[in-house]
C-alpha cells in the first residue's frame, strides 16, 4: 500500500526561524506563508526577529528536513522491510566499530567532554573567535569545538597514532611562533632594562616614594629601581622547551662539525677523499715492495764476505 504523503504537503504551524542580521533563532508560528513549486515541501515561511525586528526566513535545516519528509524513500511491504532488515546482518564489521565508536560523543547523547567542558557560550576565551551559533550551542551537552579536541587526543591514544594530532600539534606550534613573536616585540618596544620608582612603606603603613634633593640645584629626584624585562626569562624558557635554540636547529659550529661525520668518513673540504678500491691497490703495492726488499736483504746477506768469513772459522760455512 503506498503511503499517504498528501500531510507532509501542507503547510506547517510550527517553524524554526534564525535572523540573518542578529543571528537569533527561535520557535513561533510563521507571519507569512509564500508558495514556492521549486521546493519539495512547497511552502517558504518568513517572520519577524523579536530581537532586531528584521525580516527572517526558516532555518535552513528545518526546510530540507520538510523536503526530505516529502522524498522519503525506502520498502513498504513486509518482504521489502524483511530484505532492508537483511542488508544490516555482519554489520558493524570490526572496522566500522572502530571508526563509529565516538558517534555518541560528536552529537553529545553520551559526552564524557560535557563532565569537563559543558556548552556556555561566550563563557570560554574561545567563544570570542568561534563560528559556532551561541543559540545553537547552548542547546548542546558540550562545547563542539572542545569535544572535537577532546575527541582527537582520545581516538590517537587509545589507537596509539601519534597522525590523528599533527593537524592540532601544527595550529600549536604556530601559536607558540605567534605568541613569541609578540613577547620579543613588546620586549624590542619596551626595552630590555625596566625602571620602577623606588618605595618603602612606613611602620604606620605610610608610602613614601624614595627620592633625594640635588645640593646644587635643590630639585628632587625620584631613585629608580633597575630589573631586566621579565619577558626574557620567559622567551629563553619557550625556546629551550620548544627546542629553538641554535644548537638544537644545527647552527652551531659545533653542531656543524659533529654533522660532518657520517657512515665513519670524515667530509672535510680541501681535502683528497680515498676510495677503498684505492686503499686496496695503495696496500697490493707496499707488499709486492716488502716482499723485492726482503729477497734482495736475503741475497745481499748470502754475500756478505766478513759473514761468510765467520761462518768458516766457526765450522758453520
Amino acid at each position: 500500500m503506498k503511503t499517504d504523503k498528501s500531510k507532509f504537503l501542507e503547510p506547517r504551524n510550527h517553524i524554526t526561524f534564525k535572523c540573518d542580521v542578529c543571528l537569533h533563532v527561535w520557535d513561533s508560528e510563521p507571519e507569512e506563508v509564500v508558495s514556492d513549486e521549486n521546493l519539495a515541501h512547497p511552502y517558504r515561511y518568513f517572520a519577524t526577529c523579536p530581537s532586531c525586528r528584521s525580516h527572517s526566513q526558516q532555518i535552513p535545516w528545518q526546510r530540507g528536513l520538510f523536503s526530505s519528509y516529502v522524498k522519503s524513500t525506502g520498502p513498504k511491504t513486509l518482504e521489502g522491510k524483511a530484505a532492508s532488515a537483511a542488508n544490516l546482518d555482519g554489520h558493524p564489521t570490526p572496522e566500522e566499530a572502530l571508526r563509529t565508536r565516538f558517534n555518541a560523543l560528536k552529537h553529545g547523547a553520551a559526552a564524557k567532554q560535557a563532565l569537563y567542558f559543558p556548552a556556555k557560550p561566550g563563557k570560554y576565551d574561545a567563544c570570542e573567535t568561534c563560528d559556532i551559533d551561541f543559540d545553537y550551542c547552548s542547546q548542546q551537552v558540550a562545547c563542539m569545538r572542545k569535544t572535537e579536541l577532546f575527541m582527537r587526543h582520545l581516538i590517537a591514544i587509545e589507537s596509539h597514532d601519534p597522525k590523528m594530532l599533527r593537524e592540532h600539534q601544527a595550529m600549536q606550534q604556530a601559536n607558540f611562533a605567534s605568541l613569541m613573536d609578540d613577547m620579543l616585540i613588546s620586549v624590542i618596544n619596551k626595552g630590555v632594562v625596566l625602571e620602577t620608582p623606588a618605595f618603602s612603606f612606613d611602620k604606620d603603613g605610610g608610602f613614601h616614594l624614595a627620592q633625594y634633593t640635588d645640593s646644587e640645584t635643590g630639585k628632587k629626584t625620584t631613585i629608580m629601581d633597575t630589573k631586566a624585562n621579565p619577558l626574557l626569562k620567559h622567551i629563553f624558557d619557550l625556546m629551550s622547551k620548544n627546542n629553538l635554540t641554535l644548537a638544537d636547529l644545527g647552527m652551531t659550529q659545533k653542531v656543524r662539525e659533529e654533522n660532518e661525520i657520517q657512515m665513519g668518513r670524515l667530509q672535510q673540504e680541501g681535502k683528497d677523499k680515498q676510495s677503498l678500491a684505492d686503499f686496496q691497490n695503495k696496500q697490493h703495492e707496499l707488499l709486492d715492495s716488502l716482499r723485492e726488499k726482503i729477497v734482495n736483504s736475503q741475497n745481499a746477506l748470502s754475500q756478505d764476505e766478513i759473514l761468510l768469513e765467520h761462518k768458516k772459522a766457526n765450522g758453520d760455512g
